[in-house]
Parts: C-alpha cells; sequence; structure tokens
C-alpha cells in the first residue's frame, strides 16, 4: 500500500506543484585537507550491534588514520562513553601517541561529558561530523590486515607500506634465496 501511494504522489502533477517538503535537506559535504603526516587527523567509529559471540562482544570500534588510511579495530562489548574512552586511551593513543584532532559523528558514545574531558586533559581537538557466523570478532585480525596492505586509491600505496616504509611479507611470498651482506660482520 505504502509503495502505491508513493507511486500516485509523484505521478500527480498538483501533488508535486503544492506538495512542500518538511524534511531538511542535507547538509553540504566539505573536503576533508590531507594531513601532513600520520597520526594527526583520525577518525573513530561504531559498527554494529552484531550477535553476540561467545566472548561477549557486540561491537567493532574502527579507527582510521587520515594521512595513511591505516584503519586498526578493536572488538568490544559494549559501545558506552567509558568504553570508548578506555579504548580509546588504551588501546589506540598509548600505542600510537596523541592525535592532534579526532573525527567522529554525533553519537552519545563520542560526544559526551567523558569525551570532553580526556580530549582536554590529552590535548586534542574533538571534530563532529554530521554469513550467520557468532564468531565475528575472531576474524577482524585477518580482514583488517587484508585491507590494511591493499593499495589505497587515494594515496596509491598500502597504508602498511605508508606506516612501516616498507610492503608486508605474507604467508605466500617465497623465501629469499639469497643474501647480500655489506659488512663481513652483517
Amino acid at each position: 500500500m505504502k509503495q502505491s501511494i508513493i507511486q500516485h504522489i509523484q505521478s500527480c502533477l498538483p501533488c508535486q506543484q503544492h506538495n512542500i517538503s518538511h524534511t531538511k535537506k542535507a547538509g553540504r559535504l566539505n573536503p576533508i585537507p590531507t594531513p601532513e603526516g600520520p597520526f594527526q587527523l583520525i577518525s573513530i567509529d561504531y559498527c554494529g550491534p552484531f550477535k553476540p559471540t561467545p566472548r561477549g562482544n557486540q561491537y567493532v570500534l574502527c579507527i582510521t588514520d587520515y594521512f595513511t588510511r591505516w584503519m586498526t579495530v578493536i572488538a568490544l562489548p559494549d559501545c558506552s562513553a567509558q568504553t570508548t574512552a578506555q579504548t580509546l586511551f588504551n588501546d589506540y593513543i598509548c600505542q600510537y601517541g596523541v592525535p592532534l584532532a579526532i573525527l567522529s559523528d554525533q553519537g552519545t558514545h563520542f560526544k559526551n561529558q567523558l569525551m570532553e574531558s580526556i580530549a582536554k586533559l590529552i590535548g586534542y581537538n574533538h571534530i563532529f561530523s554530521n554469513l550467520e557466523g557468532n564468531n565475528w570478532d575472531e576474524f577482524l585480525s585477518p580482514v583488517i590486515f587484508t585491507y590494511n596492505i591493499g593499495i589505497h586509491a587515494t594515496t596509491n600505496y598500502s597504508s602498511f607500506q605508508l606506516q612501516f616504509g616498507r610492503e608486508s611479507r605474507l604467508p605466500t611470498d617465497e623465501p629469499s634465496s639469497s643474501f647480500t651482506f655489506n659488512k663481513p660482520n652483517d
């Protein structure tokens, strides 16, 4: 019935001429300038909820560096403000350092007093933008590794290469059959 009503309204000339839309038009997207180096601007967002795993996880916190496109993912049991703040600090900032800015949507897990306090305390700018499986959290690492070694269309390099200055060695790579020594002690 809904589809029939939509089709009728769209085909009715007086309806189209006099119908006033009460929905707000989407804002204009503004390009985000590429930062000058890694870990200056990162974006954070949640995926989920998914079906809970045996480990109790149902959400994935996705963190992406805007310069290298390096992606970090963390499986979590919930997406509360406290879990978000603790995970961001312990699993990201303590590993990569404090970014200059963090970009997120306006979800309550990102836009709250706790996250504001951490931003002030640590010193980053928080920017806001306007198959049947039950063990998905066990596959996050290989999936994100595959993403990070792929060539990114924007940079024409893999995130891994931009992050570490070399390509990743894969289990499918042939072992080197010869070695080069520059000094006798090598």
